[in-house]
């Protein structure tokens, strides 16, 4: 008896550790997998591969990207796929490439893209759909994929370089970072359409997490994320081919997370990925031009229809706000220490707090802020840069742990509360940007601001680029990408730099016409020292359209005119322009849902651009898929490279995602049941003694 009831203890206490362990297990698979949503049929490495290709000539872009869906099953699919691109990207074209035949797609109101795809699937013809979920992240759908067949999805869009005043830089984001929503945010602006905001995460199968979206927008456009195999070919191969023609000499062109190939022929550069990437991790180049060729003004123009559209870059002096005497600060600085950070990124954002730290004057204030499911402050006030409280806050943030939710508005009311007017306020951000209710931030930061200026630093291999960027224009302020540990001390240098001196306040853009000129973004963001002025302006043709740049700084004032433009030839200059005013009016929270709404629809339907409120659907003309079933499968995302979960828990990966709950469930139950018999037979066996 005794022999059997040990064994009973023993297989209970096993099955409910066994179990436990199978669920960390089965939340990391360790192969790509494809679930059906409409069965329980699973696909296994069924390959999406994408090719990229980028034309670069001085400040514009224009960007292909191709994904290709290859079914190798026996069943007829409909892949579904959730990726990123560039926050400001200008999305205007789709193709649908079936062996040698192109179909071209067209814009249509969301709804009515919907409709057609729908239509089109059900009738068995080959359709896709593309939406976009955020600014920076779109879902591709693609319906009656043959037995054995290959499909192409060709995007294009336009988009301006990035120009920090001494580099010029392109980023083309490869990885999604999983998101949180605070739970008490879920129903914040509930009664808009654009997918603003998402729920946290929630589970469908053991395999894959899906990020749950509102109630208006279904499951099956949820990202999933996997982990990934780690073997030496890539999952989900990326290839990259860049074409740049900067215009001048360069000192630097470096992709700094990724080994490259270039080759130049008199001034242009081709440069190509030595080897196919992992989607896991985002692709930047930097091109620095030598000293002395750094432009001071770049101006793109474009001929549309009855007006001329214009994109200006331009460098004002740095020498007479070099001049200017610096100010005592109050630096804030907030890290993120939430459950997403864990692995390098955490590491990284430390490293950045310390060497922030170490910048401080003995003339500056400071207090550290940490956030995760809650947001607390090191010191009650902000109190000088003395050694004593220096050491002090080292020690806090060598103790912070990455785990928890991004609960950060938490953060950004502690950090924006009770400003003392006297000082200079820079409250400085480090985090990943990983949440899904963005847009109740941004107001937040809009409401709040006040005297302060707000920098956002973007940590790890994914961030939330929107987001970072966004929060840093309501925070007239920078946002900084570090991408590995290595840079943290360059990129912050580069930073600190900028906040030592005053900005350039006050911009505006004037003409005598100035009634007929329509500027975006509306309202000109300050510029630090060494940063450039980007401005997209349209004018009635006919009309003279030379245009003055002012600004101040302290007491300093600043102007320059622009000599009058020709009818330029320079294409996408206009989509450029309407894409930047779909994003003012986005940004303008005076304005109702169905205002905003019916002016971003507008905007977009006449320049064929994507936005909220429309989307990219091609359809071919002849059915493919007559009378067999078709199967709907979800494809993972890579979770970003360096991402790992937290420690003791599987922040981003629910455990209520596998059978493990109710396997646990039953060992201990029968665990407690062995042990009541055992206390029964303990009592008999001393009664009948």
């Amino acid at each position: 008896m005794k022999r059997t009831l040990f064994y009973l203890l023993w297989g209970s206490f096993f099955l409910a550790i066994n179990t436990a362990s199978h669920a960390v297990e089965e939340a990391f698979p360790s192969s790509i997998n494809y679930r059906s949503l409409e069965s329980d049929l699973t696909f296994k490495q069924l390959p999406l591969s994408t090719d990229i290709e980028m034309h670069i000539n001085s400040i514009v872009s224009r960007v292909s990207v191709k994904q290709t869906f290859s079914n190798q099953s026996d069943q007829w699919l409909e892949g579904v796929y959730q990726f990123p691109l560039p926050e400001n990207a200008a999305v205007d074209t789709l193709k649908m490439h079936i062996g040698q035949r192109i179909i071209e797609g067209e814009v249509q109101e969301k709804q009515q893209a919907k409709r057609t795809y729908e239509k089109a699937k059900a009738e068995g013809k080959r359709t896709s759909l593309v939406e976009q979920i955020r600014d920076n992240l779109f879902t591709t759908k693609l319906a009656n994929i043959a037995p054995g067949e290959s499909i192409t999805i060709h995007i294009e869009f336009q988009q301006l370089v990035h120009n920090d005043g001494t580099h010029f830089s392109m980023r083309m984001p490869l990885g999604i970072t999983p998101r949180y929503k605070p739970v008490d945010a879920t129903h914040e602006f509930s009664n808009n359409d654009n997918n603003d905001d998402y729920n946290y995460f929630s589970s469908d199968d053991s395999e894959t997490v899906y990020l749950d979206t509102p109630a208006h927008h279904s499951a099956e456009l949820s990202p999933a994320f996997t982990q990934f195999n780690t073997g030496s070919q890539p999952d989900r191969p990326v290839s990259v081919t860049v074409h740049l023609n900067p215009g001048f000499d360069l000192s630097l062109l470096e992709s700094p997370y990724h080994k490259m190939n270039t080759q130049q022929t008199g001034g242009q550069y081709t440069i190509q990925l030595e080897n196919p990437a992992q989607a896991e991790r985002d692709f930047v180049l930097n091109w620095q031009p030598q000293l002395g060729q750094q432009p001071k003004v770049a101006l793109f123009s474009e001929s549309y229809d009855d007006h001329n559209y214009h994109v200006l870059m331009m460098l004002p002096p740095t020498h007479d706000l070099v001049q200017q005497k610096t100010q005592p600060r109050e630096m804030i600085f907030v890290i993120d220490s939430s459950g997403s950070m864990s692995g390098e990124s955490m590491q990284q954002a430390k490293q950045g707090l310390y060497y922030a730290l170490s910048q401080l004057s003995i003339n500056d204030t400071f207090n550290i802020i940490d956030f995760d499911n809650d947001a607390n402050k090191l010191f009650d006030e902000a109190v000088p840069a003395t050694l004593s409280n220096l050491e002090m806050a080292k020690y806090f943030v060598a103790t912070l742990e990455a785990d928890g939710g991004t609960e950060i508005a938490k953060a950004i009311n502690l950090a924006l509360d009770k400003p003392d007017s006297s000082l200079l306020r820079q409250v400085v951000f480090l985090t990943d940007g990983s949440i899904g209710n963005e847009r109740q931030i941004f107001q937040m930061i809009e409401n709040q601001l006040g005297n302060n200026r707000l920098f956002t630093i973007g940590i790890g291999a994914a961030p939330n680029s929107y987001f970072m960027s966004k929060a840093a224009n309501y925070g007239r302020g920078t946002f900084t990408y570090i991408g590995k540990a290595s840079e943290v001390q360059t990129k912050l240098e580069q930073l600190f730099k900028k906040l030592r001196y005053p900005a350039l306040e006050n911009l505006s853009l004037e003409s005598k016409y100035s009634d007929q000129l329509e500027l975006y973004p509306g309202r000109l963001r300050d510029l630090y020292l060494g940063e450039p002025l980007f401005v997209s302006y349209r004018i009635p043709k006919g009309v003279t359209n030379s245009v003055q740049v002012k600004g101040q700084a302290d007491a300093y004032d600043w102007s320059f005119k622009l000599p009058p433009v020709t009818n330029g030839k320079d294409k996408g200059i206009a989509r450029l322009w309407a894409r930047m005013k779909i994003d003012a009016i986005k940004s303008d929270f005076n304005l109702s849902h169905e205002q905003s709404r019916e002016q971003i629809l507008k905007t977009a339907l006449e320049y064929h651009l994507m936005s909220d409120y429309t989307s990219l659907v091609a359809v071919e003309k002849t059915p493919a898929r007559v009378m067999e079933e078709l199967k709907k499968l979800q494809l993972a995302n890579r979770t970003p490279a360096g991402w790992k979960p937290p420690h003791g828990s599987l922040h981003g990966y629910p455990q209520g995602g596998t059978a493990a709950n109710l396997a646990m469930l039953i060992g201990f139950v029968t665990l407690l049941l062995a042990l009541a018999y055992q206390f029964t037979l303990s009592r008999r066996e001393r009664s009948n003694a």
